[in-house]
């Protein structure tokens, strides 16, 4: 039997994963501009398998809306173009406040909201907002992450694969 012992991942093919003690609480992510297009809603409809007709046919806000769940990716974006964190998603809130409409632009903002160690682990959250361009805003969210399942006191060590989005792209 050989003596494993647990180590974090150090680099992937972005680079060096980014430390706990660099990561600054209330940093300002920047912002992306998003269009969602109807192929874009008819894939998310397909990956939940959820066919309202809202999203399909019409909606109370004259012409299809997408899914509320199309807005996981910017925010995510936000972070990775920050840090390279590939943790464990630990906690997901989000409020919708408006239609997503497609080829209507959203302008999507984040920042770093806290950071805190617990039973050894690293965690990391972060809140963002997507805006129409008449100022509304169409969504919330924030989310955690649990930088690594290997406590904070093993060594980093070697090349991971990077589990993150490859562009931004739907």
């Amino acid at each position: 039997m050989t003596d494993l012992k647990p180590v974090r991942i150090a680099e992937d093919e972005h680079g060096a994963r980014s430390d706990y003690e660099n990561i600054q609480v209330d940093k300002d992510l920047g912002t992306l501009d998003w269009v969602i297009s109807e192929e874009d809603i008819q894939k998310q409809c397909r990956i939940d398998e959820d066919y309202d007709p809202a999203y399909c046919l019409d909606s109370k806000y004259g012409g299809v809306i997408a899914p509320p769940q199309i807005q996981y990716r910017p925010p995510r974006w936000l972070l990775s173009r920050n840090y390279n964190v590939r943790g464990v998603f630990y906690q997901w809130d989000f409020e919708n406040l408006g239609p997503m409409k497609p080829d209507v632009p959203i302008t999507v903002s984040g920042k770093i909201a806290d950071k805190w160690i617990k039973r050894g682990r690293e965690y990391v959250s972060f809140e963002s907002s997507g805006t129409d361009p008449d100022g509304n805003v169409v969504f919330k969210t924030r989310r955690t992450h649990v930088l690594d399942m290997v406590t904070r006191d093993a060594p980093r060590g070697g090349r991971g694969l990077d589990s993150g989005v490859k562009n931004e792209k739907l």
